[in-house]
C-alpha cells in the first residue's frame, strides 16, 4: 500500500508540475497579446475607449477569471509543496525500518 501511495504522489505532483507550467505559459501568452494591444491602441484612443465602454461587462469577467487563476497557482504551488515534504517523509520513513 505504501508504494501505490508514492506512486500516486509522483502522478499528482508531475500533473501539478506541468499544469503550472502551461498556465504560466499562458499566461506570458496573454501578456504578449495585452501589450500588441496596448501598443495598437495606443494611435487611435477614441476607438480604445469605445471598445474600453462597450466590453466593460466582459472585461469584469476577465478580471475575475484572472483573479481565480492566479488563486489556483497559489494554491498549485502549496500543493507541490505538500507533495514533495510528503514523499519526503515517505523516504525518511523508509531510511528508518
Amino acid at each position: 500500500m505504501n508504494y501505490f501511495f508514492k506512486e500516486k504522489l509522483k502522478d499528482r505532483l508531475e500533473y501539478c508540475l506541468d499544469w503550472r507550467r502551461d498556465t504560466e505559459l499562458y499566461l506570458m501568452s496573454k501578456s504578449l497579446t495585452n501589450k500588441v494591444n496596448e501598443e495598437y491602441y495606443r494611435k487611435r484612443p477614441i476607438r480604445k475607449f469605445l471598445l474600453t465602454i462597450y466590453l466593460l461587462p466582459i472585461n469584469l469577467i476577465n478580471f475575475f477569471h484572472n483573479l481565480r487563476v492566479a488563486k489556483d497557482l497559489e494554491k498549485n504551488a502549496i500543493e507541490i509543496d505538500y507533495i514533495y515534504s510528503q514523499l519526503d517523509y515517505q523516504e525518511d520513513e523508509n531510511e528508518e525500518k
